[in-house]
């Protein structure tokens, strides 16, 4: 007797965000319509939010403003024509943001900041729900470790 499972061949979906780091900051790209069509079209994929990049503009709080208006503006224009809310938002930091090893975090304080005042003011203008926000920085930031130009030697 051959017990039938109707379960044993469905796969999991697998959550995946859009990275907007390598577009230009112009909301109506192409590029990006593409990969929200790509994606989305997918059955095995679940669209969850999006990435993006501020670079080094801890001190720039306007590239900040507009990377984080952008990034809201795909996620508003992914609910209208798709029907999804989008609850991630991950911003990238390039620049190690300690001076030295071991120093604090000076500059985090400030893009923390800018990005939080943005964030409110992008889901108001487009009344969209606040995501869930991850700042991702410069390895050495979040390990402690030397930059990889630097070599340990024990």
């Amino acid at each position: 007797m051959t017990m039938h499972r109707p379960f044993a061949h469905a796969r999991r979906r697998q959550n995946v965000l859009i990275d907007l780091s390598s577009t230009e900051l112009t909301a109506d790209s192409r590029a990006i319509d593409d990969a929200l069509s790509a994606v989305i079209g997918q059955p095995h994929l679940r669209l969850v939010g999006v990435c993006c990049s501020v670079g080094a503009a801890a001190a720039d709080s306007g590239l900040v403003d507009r990377r984080v208006d952008q990034a809201i503006g795909v996620m508003e224009q992914v609910r209208r024509d798709y029907g999804l809310i989008l609850t991630e938002l991950i911003v990238g930091e390039d620049q190690d943001l300690a001076t030295a090893a071991g120093d604090g975090l000076p500059n985090q304080d400030a893009l923390l900041a800018a990005i939080d005042d943005a964030l409110d003011d992008a889901c108001a203008r487009n009344r969209y729900p606040r995501p869930a926000v991850i700042l991702m920085t410069h390895p050495t930031v979040i390990a402690g470790a030397p930059t990889p130009a630097r070599s340990v030697v024990r």
